[in-house]
């Protein structure tokens, strides 16, 4: 998608998420299953700027083991198979408002990760994780209320010491991220942006405060 293109597309979505919450939900979710009728509609495997964004994620990711991996928007998978197949030890786990993307994404059984239909908007995932990964999917939450909501909702999915990268499209990625810096248990640990392909973009990267020590009696 041209430059223009994922503009107008993300104006168009930022409109529809004003609508009222039932309207808006019904709405976002029906365009998303008519949207990934086809295979992938992204051209996550293909494009040059979605295969060097997935490199970039990749690298920017601290290097640890983590347990459960929670991939946000994760469409069919992609990138969600691209972190489960760096970290095969992990749990790995994509969500998504469509449920026609999840099943394309449990059709590809490119890994041993997860999918389930969620809106993130509404529920969040059982359980805690210890990387979350949100990338170019939230200017389709709505305004400043919705985003605060969501960016607090994934922070505190976050175990102690846990981590979170975010990416969108450079300079809206500030707008969008500046939630996850004012969430409490949040500090930012660093912001990477890309400007070479003509399309730029951000990439945020949060942790959460290890538990505190406690000496044993």
């Amino acid at each position: 998608m041209a430059k223009a293109g994922d503009a107008l597309h993300r104006a168009f979505f930022g409109l529809l998420s004003r609508l009222p919450a039932a309207g808006a939900q019904k709405s976002v979710r029906r365009y998303f299953d008519w949207w990934h009728r086809r295979p992938d509609p992204w051209r996550y495997t293909s494009d040059s700027y979605e295969l060097d964004r997935h490199a970039a994620l990749l690298g920017c990711l601290p290097r640890r083991d983590y347990a459960r991996i929670l991939d946000v928007g994760c469409s069919e998978g992609v990138f969600t198979d691209l972190l489960s197949k760096a970290h095969p030890a992990a749990e790995t786990l994509g969500v998504d408002i469509s449920a026609q993307a999840v099943r394309s994404a449990e059709g590809r059984a490119a890994s041993a990760a997860r999918f389930a239909c969620l809106d993130i908007r509404r529920h969040a995932p059982q359980g805690a994780f210890d990387l979350v990964v949100c990338t170019e999917m939230l200017y389709y939450v709505g305004g400043s209320r919705s985003l605060r909501l969501v960016s607090g909702r994934l922070a505190g999915l976050l175990e102690p010491g846990g981590v979170l990268v975010a990416s969108h499209p450079f300079p809206e990625s500030r707008r969008l991220h500046r939630h996850f810096a004012a969430a409490g248990p949040l500090r930012p640990i660093e912001e990477l942006v890309v400007r070479g392909n003509g399309r730029p973009y951000g990439i945020s990267v949060y942790g959460r405060a290890p538990a505190p020590f406690t000496a044993p009696l």
